[in-house]
This record gives C-alpha cells, structure tokens and sequence, in this order.
C-alpha cells in the first residue's frame, strides 16, 4: 500500500528537522509544504531531464530513482548515449545546483525506477524561510549531501588514476 505523499513528506521534514535541529514545529513543516507540495512520479517517469533549465533542487522522499548523463556532443542522441552514473534513494538531494548557480541547466536526467514521492526546493523557500527552522535543517542537509558527493569524487579521482586511467 502506497503511503499519502503528503503524509510521506512531512515524516520526511520531521525527521530531518530532528536531526539536523532538534526542533520539527509543526507550523514549520507546514509552511513548507503549502509552497512546495510533494511530486508522485511512476516508475518510467523522469524527475528532471539533462539540459533543461534547472529552477529547484529535489529531496527523494521515497522510492529509488537513476541517474543518467550522456556526453555533450553534438551528435549524441539522448537516449543512446545515456550513461547510467548512480542511483539515488531516501534522504537523497538531486538538482541542488539550482539552488545556487541561478540560469543553470541540468546535468544529469533522473528517472523514477520505482513509484518515488519528491519534495520541491526552491531557492525562494531558502532565502524566505531563514527563521524556520525545518528550511535549516534542509540546508544542513544540504551542505551535507554536498561534502558526501565531493569526497567521493575525490576517492574517484584517486582510485582512476591509482588504477592507471585517466580521470
């Protein structure tokens, strides 16, 4: 039985309030969710697509999603030439450089391998929820998500070239 994906995201909210706060206000989860209700994606069904304009960062509430890129030339067809890079689940970030890199487009498409419920961020929400304490929590999270990602690319980097190859 599928849960409600309302109900799925302020349990989300909650415990990552609790976690990176200590403090998961009701009115606070709340806030959020009016301006940024969940999104329900079938499995097949694409998130957010490479080279698009990138207006709002991702949280996967639930379910299990990949992640594709395919090489920028000019004459790659987007579906052949896809690379699957990773997967992304619970607790996960995605598209999080609209947050930050304002006419960005995104690099990656992600696409739903199971029904996945997401919670939209904007940057908006960010600069007009300072004081909430659930959109600080999110902004841990985020910075988190982003020290994870970079340091795995640092291993990446160092096992390619301890390997020989190139990075």
């Amino acid at each position: 039985m599928e849960r409600d994906p309302v109900e799925a995201a302020r349990a989300y909210l909650e415990g990552l309030a609790r976690l990176h706060t200590g403090d998961a206000e009701p009115d606070a989860v709340d806030w959020l969710l009016r301006r940024s209700p969940p999104i329900r994606l079938a499995a097949g069904e694409e998130a957010i697509r490479q080279g698009e304009p990138a207006e709002d960062a991702l949280l996967v509430v639930d379910g299990r999603l990949v992640v594709l890129v395919r090489p920028e030339s000019a004459g790659a067809t987007p579906e052949a030439s896809a690379r699957i890079v990773g997967e992304v689940g619970p607790w996960d970030v995605i598209g999080e450089a609209a947050l930050f890199a304002t006419g960005a487009r995104r690099s990656a498409t992600v696409r739903a391998l199971r029904p996945s419920t997401l919670l939209p961020l904007r940057r908006a929400d960010l600069l007009e929820g300072t004081r909430n304490p659930v959109v600080a929590a999110i902004e841990f999270h985020l910075v988190h998500a982003l020290a994870w990602r970079i340091r795995a690319t640092n291993r990446s980097l160092v096992e390619a070239r301890a390997a020989g190859g190139q990075p």
